[in-house]
């Protein structure tokens, strides 16, 4: 659009367009356009423009040549739909967060809001991008899918609770929001790498595969951080201090729901993955590299009976570590790491204490006898 001031009167003139021969100014010639009244005018009368009257005279009327204005365009609806449904999602993440979550982690996802002093476990510090319950690797920011499970599950024994009922898109909002907390989230997600966890075996909790498991479990060394029974007896390791500074202790195997969830895929992926900055994964090449050689530093926090028991067991495991990466073949390690992966959940849920609550607390209960009198009342045993 061309302005230009009057040396005399300094007076703005107001351009014009030529139409049928005549000037007439933009601002009609706009009502014009908006009522429809210009364009069926100009096909009644048969009249055009005449280009060299009126550029002649726009040029007499607008003085110098006009400044240059960058031309503006407009997004389309459809164009850019992805960002835009981001944005959606992350402004109704933030009052989702606002509402159930803010308490906790805090206004920024640091971990230090109101609530925060007065828990034993803090709060997850999201700006970090530290993550310890993912179905990626050690080193890996977690899945969208295993924030929404924490949020769905909530964890055992810390005072995250179970959203269960919430919305779908409540949950896919807020992830979207938490993920905002961490300024290289764009940039990492796409190294992620993620841990595949098949299907459990038909025999998972066969003797055979529990004894092994049991093997596994102290030849690998989770003695010396869970103690020899599951439940920190011997144990060399009892304390650690998170990425967080917070302490933190070894898991008791025998009770309690564990963290990463209780199926045996959920143990399985824990072993995998790991706990980032409290337990280390144990992949496929660390899981492969069980020997008879590693049964020698248990031995002497074990009973007699049982180094006696489990001794035969040895044979079913190479005799030296040296043997799995120099004699096998890649294909035949992995089948042995796999075998051992599940001899090692098969032995953690053979630990688990299956008793209820109430026998926990009231003892357990005794079986009902059956005589002529009909069945006896059932009564608890005291211990």
């Amino acid at each position: 659009m061309n302005w230009s001031r009057s040396k005399s009167t300094h007076r703005r003139i107001v351009p014009s367009l030529p139409v049928a021969g005549q000037l007439v100014p933009r601002p009609l010639v706009a009502g014009l356009l908006s009522a429809g009244l210009l364009s069926a005018g100009l096909l009644a009368t048969g009249c055009g423009v005449q280009p060299a009257e009126s550029e002649s005279v726009v040029a007499e009327a607008s003085g110098p040549d006009p400044l240059q204005y960058p031309r503006w365009e407009t997004v389309g609806p459809g164009e850019n739909l992805d960002y835009n449904q981001r944005l959606s999602l992350v402004q109704r993440g933030h009052e989702v967060y606002s509402k159930y979550c803010i308490g906790c982690h805090g206004e920024y996802g640091d971990g230090h809001g109101p609530a925060s002093q007065r828990l034993l476990t803090r709060p997850r510090d999201f700006t970090s991008g530290i993550y310890k319950f993912r179905s990626t690797d050690a080193g890996s920011l977690p899945l969208e899918e295993d924030l929404d499970r924490t949020i769905k599950r909530g964890l055992a024994r810390v005072s995250m609770p179970a959203f269960r009922l919430m919305p779908e898109g409540e949950r896919l909002a807020v992830i979207e929001y938490i993920k905002s907390f961490y300024a290289d989230w764009e940039e990492e997600k796409g190294r992620r790498r993620i841990v595949p966890v098949p299907h459990p075996p038909e025999d998972l909790m066969q003797p055979a595969r529990v004894d092994r498991g049991r093997m596994v479990y102290l030849q690998m060394g989770c003695w010396k951080c869970h103690g020899v029974d599951g439940r920190g007896e011997g144990a060399t390791q009892t304390e650690y201090i998170d990425a967080w500074g917070d302490p933190q202790a070894a898991f008791d195997f025998t009770r309690g729901s564990l963290k990463g969830g209780n199926s045996p895929q959920d143990i399985y992926r824990t072993f995998h993955t790991g706990l980032r900055s409290i337990m280390p994964s144990f992949g496929g090449e660390t899981l492969a590299a069980v020997s008879g050689d590693g049964f020698i530093g248990a031995e002497d926090y074990l009973s007699t009976a049982e180094v006696a028991e489990l001794t035969p067991l040895l044979a079913e495991f190479p005799a030296e570590a040296a043997t799995i990466f120099n004699d096998m073949s890649e294909g035949e390690r992995s089948q042995l790491a796999e075998r051992n992966s599940w001899d090692l959940v098969a032995y953690i849920l053979s630990l688990r204490d299956r008793s209820t609550t109430a026998e926990a607390v009231l003892g357990p209960v005794a079986a009902v006898q059956t005589g002529a009198d009909g069945p006896n009342e059932e009564h608890r045993i005291d211990g």
